[in-house]
């Protein structure tokens, strides 16, 4: 059971993570993009910064590693939103629209990720309480 709810999550943070990636292109950019073009750079960028992150651990030591990683992370993704979602016209959004995307795809994910952990302190503390 416990391999089944991870991937069950793990599918519904991709979902969730696309549908956030296009209100954040769509607040930049002011045009939405195909949801299918969204999962897809979500999924190759998540791939991508995974990789990243590993040729970072194996060069980097010590304690710069945690905050190279981020900042290549984000890069990647900002590379990746730039590459694969057009604006209307068929062309790239050009890079620094892009970081500025994934700034605000950031903020929502954190905004988002605040929430749910509210909801399951307030959800396991009454548990806790009750039981």
């Amino acid at each position: 059971m416990g391999l089944f709810a991870m991937l069950v999550m793990i599918v519904v943070g991709i979902l969730v993570a696309a549908l956030v990636l296009s209100v954040a292109f769509r607040l930049v950019v002011g045009v939405m993009p195909s949801y299918l073009r969204a999962l897809g750079a979500v999924v190759l960028s998540w791939v991508a910064g995974a990789v990243a992150m590993v040729i970072i651990g194996m060069v980097s030591s010590g304690g710069g590693g945690g905050l190279l990683s981020l900042i290549v992370q984000f890069l990647v993704g900002a590379f990746v939103v730039n590459y694969l979602l057009l604006s209307q016209n068929g062309s790239q959004i050009g890079f620094g629209k892009a970081c500025l995307v994934q700034v605000i795809y950031l903020v929502i994910f954190l905004v988002l990720a605040m929430i749910f952990a509210a909801l399951m302190a307030v959800f396991f503390g009454s548990m806790l309480a009750h039981g």
